[in-house]
């Protein structure tokens, strides 16, 4: 890396501008450490993303109260913070892993005390309240870097689409196809080895190798509830974050069938909305079994429509393969449960590509 690069990257490197803000205090360092522990703990408790407030955690230096004491509140019991997703309040953290909280506090003095230091978060962007300096830490769109496992699941869902499904590479999802130019999904009777199956066995197979080593589970087919005639397809859960995603996958396109050659189209633009109100079934349900748990629901969809398809196909043009390539699939309003509800995700459409002539 040549020195200038490095140069660059020191300087962009939040807790050495943290500490110059101090005047290079070596004391400060374990200062930053004590926010971020504590920060993380309390993260696990709510998720940043959902909270339209905002909020801070504070150290003083000195161990003293950075506001009177008799106005806060001990916190002995962090469930008092589960799912925060309003107000405005400041969280202190002791040297002996207690915490204080106000709500009802001016966080304008912390800015510019020389004998603490003060994270912020407010609308998505994260700061350092540093001894008269605001630094920026910001680097998710949406929630905080201290917090990364949703983003990190969108990010995972992301590369299995280019990775996996664009060009059907995966080995698994390749089994999901019935002719060579990937025009029909294929199906094998009534209800048996439907595409699904193969689709959820790829994204499995790619999450649980993307998620090793993090305690992080991953569970195919994992049944929510034993009164659900069918289980949520995936359930991911993070121990150490106190955090679930719930993932259902379904197709658009046409399936053939290997044992009677019949052929079935499931290739409106409409046809996701059923697999999106199943999943909010599925999320009212674990919500139900699991309140202390963090929640958020996805839908992924893969997406094999194709243009002008007729029953006995075997190729087809680029303009009609590709047709739908870039031609989104619509959510019915009484179904956008993305726009009222922050635990769900905008369903995930997958365009699977066929190969033209």
């Amino acid at each position: 890396m040549p020195d200038r690069q490095i140069i660059t990257e020191l300087e962009n490197y939040y807790p050495l501008k943290i500490t110059r803000a101090y005047n290079n205090n070596p004391t400060v360092a374990k200062h930053i450490t004590d926010v971020i522990k504590g920060l993380k703990d309390i993260y696990r408790y709510f998720e940043p993303e959902y909270f339209g407030g905002q909020f801070h955690v504070c150290k003083n230096f000195n161990d003293a109260f950075c506001f009177p004491r008799d106005r806060g509140m001990a916190v002995y019991d962090k469930n008092v913070l589960l799912n925060r997703t309003a107000g405005n309040f400041i969280i202190q953290v002791f040297n002996d892993d207690s915490i204080f909280m106000w709500e009802s506090e001016d966080a304008t003095s912390l800015l510019t005390d020389p004998n603490s230091l003060t994270y912020s978060f407010k609308e998505n962007r994260e700061y350092f309240l540093a001894n008269g300096q605001t630094i920026e830490v910001t680097i998710q769109p949406k929630g905080s870097r201290y917090a990364p496992q949703y983003i990190d699941l969108l990010n995972l869902l992301s590369s299995f689409n280019i990775e996996r499904i664009y060009q059907s590479s995966c080995p698994l999802f390749k089994q999901s196809w019935f002719d060579q130019n990937r025009l029909f999904f294929r199906s094998e009777g009534s209800g048996k080895n439907v595409p699904e199956k193969f689709m959820q066995e790829a994204l499995y197979e790619y999450l649980r190798i993307a998620l090793r080593g993090i305690s992080i589970e991953t569970s195919r087919e994992y049944n929510v509830n034993p009164d659900q005639p069918k289980p949520v397809d995936l359930k991911i859960q993070w121990k150490e974050a106190n955090r679930t995603a719930l993932v259902e996958v379904k197709w658009i396109g046409a399936v053939k069938s290997a044992v009677t050659g019949k052929t079935r189209y499931n290739d409106s633009e409409k046809a996701a909305n059923p697999g999106y109100v199943q999943l909010k079934g599925y999320y009212d349900s674990a919500l139900s079994d699991t309140p202390n748990t963090i929640i958020k629901a996805h839908l992924v969809v893969i997406d094999g429509r194709r243009n002008n398809l007729t029953e006995d196909a075997t190729t087809i043009n680029y303009a009609d393969g590709m047709f739908f390539k870039d031609k989104d699939i619509v959510i019915e309003d009484v179904n956008q449960y993305y726009k009222s509800l922050s635990a769900f995700e905008k369903p995930f459409r997958m365009f699977a590509s066929p190969i033209c002539i």
